[in-house]
C-alpha cells in the first residue's frame, strides 16, 4: 500500500491562501492547489474537506496574518495623525508595488460576499475587528486632546476602514502611487489630520 505524503497543515494553508489570492476562488482548481502544495488530492480532502472549506480556512488565515501588523501599527504610541499617516503611507507603498495582488479580503468580499454567507461572515468579522482597532487609536487621540471630545469615534473608525478597503480596491485598477496617496491624504485631511 502506498503511504500518503505527510505535510505541514499550516504551510499548506499559507500556500493555498496564495493560490486563491493570485487566481481567485473560481479560477483556482483542485489541481492548482495539489500542484502548488505538492500533496495528493486525498490528503487535501482528508485535511480540509473540499475546496470551499479550504478557501474559507485560507481567508481566515489571511485575516489572522494581516491583523497582527495592522494592530501593531495602530497601537504605536505617537500622535494619532502621525500613526495614521504612517499607516496609510505604508499601505500606499505596498499597494503601489509591482508585486502587490491587492487585498485578499477586499478581493474576496467584493467578489463573493453577496453569494456566500460564510464569506460574508468572515468579511463582516474582519470589518468589525478593524473598526475596533481604529476606534482604539481614535479613543487615545480623543483622550490626548487630538480630537474634540464630542466627535463620535465609531463613524470615524468606519470611515477609516472604508478608506483602507477603498485603497485596496482602487489598487486593482491603478498602481499609480500618486492616485493612492491622494486618496489617503484627502481622507486624513477630512479628519483634520
Amino acid at each position: 500500500m502506498v503511504k500518503s505524503k505527510q505535510f505541514d497543515k499550516h504551510v499548506a494553508l499559507d500556500e493555498a491562501m496564495h493560490v486563491f489570492w493570485e487566481k481567485g476562488y473560481h479560477a483556482t482548481s483542485i489541481q492548482d492547489l495539489v500542484d502548488r502544495l505538492g500533496v495528493n488530492r486525498q490528503s487535501l480532502y482528508d485535511t480540509y474537506g473540499d475546496k470551499d472549506r479550504l478557501f474559507l480556512a485560507a481567508l481566515t488565515r489571511y485575516q489572522e496574518l494581516q491583523h497582527g501588523p495592522i494592530y501593531k501599527a495602530l497601537a504605536r504610541q505617537a500622535p494619532a495623525a502621525e500613526v495614521l499617516r504612517g499607516f496609510f503611507d505604508q499601505m500606499v507603498e505596498n499597494l503601489s508595488s509591482g508585486t502587490c495582488k491587492g487585498c485578499f479580503m477586499a478581493n474576496t468580499v467584493t467578489g463573493l460576499a453577496s453569494q456566500d454567507d460564510s464569506v460574508f461572515e468572515i468579511g463582516a468579522t474582519n470589518h468589525r475587528q478593524l473598526e475596533a482597532a481604529f476606534s482604539g487609536l481614535l479613543l487615545r487621540a480623543q483622550q490626548n486632546g487630538e480630537l474634540p471630545p464630542d466627535r463620535p469615534l465609531l463613524p470615524i473608525a468606519r470611515f477609516l476602514v472604508n478608506t483602507m478597503n477603498g485603497l485596496g480596491v482602487t489598487a486593482k485598477a491603478t498602481r499609480d502611487k500618486k492616485v493612492l496617496k491622494d486618496i489617503a491624504d484627502v481622507a486624513l485631511s477630512a479628519l483634520g489630520f
